[in-house]
């Protein structure tokens, strides 16, 4: 594959394949991706959204609803309704940020800590599963042809 002209994968005209189309696998990785947390959310009680919430709070502490809203590609509309419900869950507080009374800052409690570290330990094996024959510099490889693709489609 390493000769294959990039124009190869666009899709346009009779040489066109869709099983050879990046945005065909990815499209179907995400979906089983998502089925198959659901699938495992599901029993705890919890949902895509509220676990990627939950990710982010854990990984950057206190966070603005509108940065949540970028991290955790949700519409703030959409995320504003997520958060009130895992507040009124206890699972998250929501503060007026100090510096500025027109922002809304998020932070998980410790009953969301407590979902969080069990969602990590049911999703474990989804990852490793789909990590499975893959070296360290193969899922580097990937990360970056991810962002460099994810950077191509951001530019305007």
């Amino acid at each position: 594959m390493a000769g294959i002209d990039p124009q190869h994968f666009i899709p346009e005209g009779k040489d066109f394949h869709y099983d050879e189309f990046p945005f065909y696998w990815l499209v179907r990785l995400h979906a089983l991706y998502t089925l198959e947390l659901e699938r495992v959310l599901k029993r705890l009680k919890t949902g895509i959204p509220q676990r990627r919430v939950l990710i982010v709070l854990r990984q950057h502490g206190i966070v603005s609803v509108s940065t949540l809203a970028m991290h955790v590609v949700i519409k703030p509309s959409t995320l504003t309704r997520i958060l009130q419900r895992m507040r009124e869950a206890g699972l998250i507080e929501m503060r007026t940020n100090a510096e500025d009374a027109r922002v809304t800052d998020v932070v998980i409690t410790p009953d969301g800590e407590a979902l969080a570290v069990q969602i990590e330990q049911a999703t474990h094996r989804i990852f490793v599963r789909g990590y499975q024959g893959l070296t360290a510099e193969e899922l580097e490889q990937l990360m970056e042809t991810l962002k460099h693709m994810f950077a191509n489609l951001s530019e305007h």
